[in-house]
């Protein structure tokens, strides 16, 4: 009997703790990796490109007989006065005292008739109703908040009405923008209220101006050490890039490119591009942390 104690175990507790060894193991392998690896990991818990279950998307397919366009002038006067471009900071606290003049906007987007908007249009649409969503759910928690991802499922909490239809940020962004439009700019474009997001644009998406729009937003994000930049002979990129990761390379996606080094430097500064050119586009590439503290200018100041 003695033979059978291993360190001071009796027998049945050995035998339970010897049958679930392999998935103690696997536990601790997986903890010991998330607690070491960089903001990189969390590549692997990223939503797919997986277009929703939802009559929204009929709507979006529809072409119109003759295209009309959806003002959003409203919401550009909204950004205009509280989103600081250049140091990608957002003026909360004005905001919210301009909060009803956002609810107006809100109010029609929710009644906003998709099938009068061609892909263009719609595409706008979307990327407006995310940012300007995400806007209202910090005002609504402002002040306050630190970090977006101090809320209960901020991006999977479907209460966000556009078209008619209730979506989740989720839905717009990951069911319908990305495997709708395919456009690998849009990461530059979205919002998530946070410092080591791709600034939010001071200025509202427009179906008439979205390709150029769109560029302005890659070169502007990929352009700002903050979000790609050399350090040696490394190339430092934001971690977005990482995350979707098949949306830059894939021909499935429009701009693409064959590595994501490339891809920076179609879009990034002189530094970025000749480091990219003299490594032949293969440079050793590192992923900079991603920053969830609240893009306020209130946390610029201090």
């Amino acid at each position: 009997m003695r033979a059978r104690y291993v360190l001071g175990m009796p027998p049945l507790c050995m035998e339970f703790y010897m049958t679930r060894l392999p998935i103690i193991a696997a536990a601790l392998f997986l903890l010991a990796g998330l607690t070491s690896c960089s903001s990189g990991c969390l590549s692997l818990f990223v939503p797919k490109a997986e277009q929703i279950d939802s009559p929204i998307v009929d709507d979006l397919r529809k072409d119109p007989d003759e295209a009309q366009s959806f003002d959003h002038s409203d919401y550009g006067e909204l950004l205009e006065r509280h989103v600081d471009y250049d140091t990608a900071r957002v003026d909360y606290a004005g905001l919210k005292a301009d909060e009803a003049e956002l609810d107006a906007y809100l109010d029609r987007l929710a009644k906003a008739d998709l099938t009068e908007l061609d892909d263009d249009g719609e595409l706008a649409l979307l990327i407006n109703a995310y940012n300007a969503y995400t806007l209202k759910l910090i005002v609504e928690n402002y002040p306050g908040l630190e970090s977006i991802k101090d809320l209960d499922n901020p991006w999977k909490t479907k209460r966000y009405k556009v078209a008619g239809y209730t979506l989740s940020l989720d839905d717009i962004e990951h069911g319908l923008i990305r495997p709708i439009y395919k456009d690998s700019r849009i990461h530059f474009a979205v919002n998530c209220a946070s410092v080591g997001c791709p600034p939010l644009a001071s200025w509202p998406y427009e179906g008439a101006k979205i390709d150029k729009q769109l560029d302005q937003a890659a070169e502007r994000t990929l352009g700002d050490e903050r979000y790609a930049r050399v350090e040696g002979d490394k190339l430092y990129l934001t971690s977005v890039m990482n995350w979707y990761r098949p949306d830059f390379v894939s021909d499935e996606f429009s701009p693409s490119a064959e590595s994501l080094p490339l891809y920076a430097a179609k879009y990034g500064g002189e530094e970025v591009q000749k480091l990219v050119e003299t490594r032949e586009g293969e440079p050793a590439v590192s992923f900079l942390k991603y920053d969830w503290a609240l893009n306020d200018v209130e946390g610029a100041r201090e």
